[in-house]
């Protein structure tokens, strides 16, 4: 069986064609209408979509439930995670999706025979806000991190200063930057890492944890990962598999 999955996040919108439970093809768009013009030619019969953006979703559905069984992810879809937080009606579908993606690899990885009380898991999506999530044994989102992503922290300092410029991570030498270029890429790289690392160290003193398993995807991820001092994985497609993972539970209810 094939399924499409679609991310539509606050800057692009990416897809995932799955043919059971192999990720094919994958894929990123910059508008809902080069996304529709790509649907229509697979041969496929459903779509599932998570979305941040209520209007893209209402264009796809709009141009596209004709053609394909349409699911949407909200707030009333089946889990597979238990949602342990505060405010569910302000957590996004993608946050849910990243840590559903992660449990739904997770669960399928050699490592699952050992899960118990000191294992968790914890997703980074290093993307317009970069989000940290955690998942605590059994399955459970019990919350998470917010901040703003690598580029958004640039372009703050850029658009509400007079003369600090623009920069990217690759403008970055040292801790100790030597330009005003490289210093604005130091406190960007490192106010990123000092959270992640206080992160971990949280999880390890305050919460016991024994093993720690890391997932990492966003459109920032690429230049970041040459900095993180710990083992992770990188998966480029998280939200899609927590997508399909939704997708499929729900199928079954």
């Amino acid at each position: 069986m094939k399924l499409l999955t679609c991310d539509i996040g606050n800057s692009k919108i990416k897809s995932g064609l799955f043919s059971n439970s192999e990720l094919i093809e994958l894929n990123n768009f910059g508008s809902a209408e080069e996304f529709i013009v790509y649907a229509k030619k697979l041969n496929i019969t459903d779509i599932a979509i998570s979305s941040v953006v209520p209007s893209s979703v209402q264009k796809i559905k709009s141009a596209l439930e004709d053609h394909f069984k349409i699911f949407v992810i909200d707030k009333n879809s089946s889990f597979n995670l238990k949602l342990n937080y505060d405010s569910l009606d302000t957590l996004g579908i993608d946050r849910i999706c990243s840590c559903e993606g992660a449990f739904y690899l997770f669960r399928n990885s050699s490592e699952f025979q050992n899960y118990d009380e000191g294992t968790f898991l914890l997703t980074i999506d290093f993307g317009t806000a970069t989000t940290i999530n955690f998942i605590k044994y059994p399955g459970e989102f019990i919350g998470g991190i917010i901040f703003p992503g690598i580029k958004l922290m640039s372009s703050a300092l850029n658009s509400n200063t007079a003369q600090l410029p623009l920069v990217e991570i690759s403008d970055y030498k040292n801790l100790i930057g030597r330009t005003t270029r490289q210093s604005i890429a130091s406190g960007i790289l490192h106010s990123t890492l000092s959270l992640i690392n206080e992160t971990i160290v949280y999880l390890r003193k305050e919460l016991n944890a024994e093993k720690i398993f890391v997932f990492i995807t966003g459109g920032n991820a690429d230049s970041i990962k040459p900095f993180l001092q710990f083992d992770f994985i990188n998966e480029k497609g998280l939200v899609l598999y927590g997508i399909k993972a939704v997708y499929e539970k729900n199928m079954k209810n």
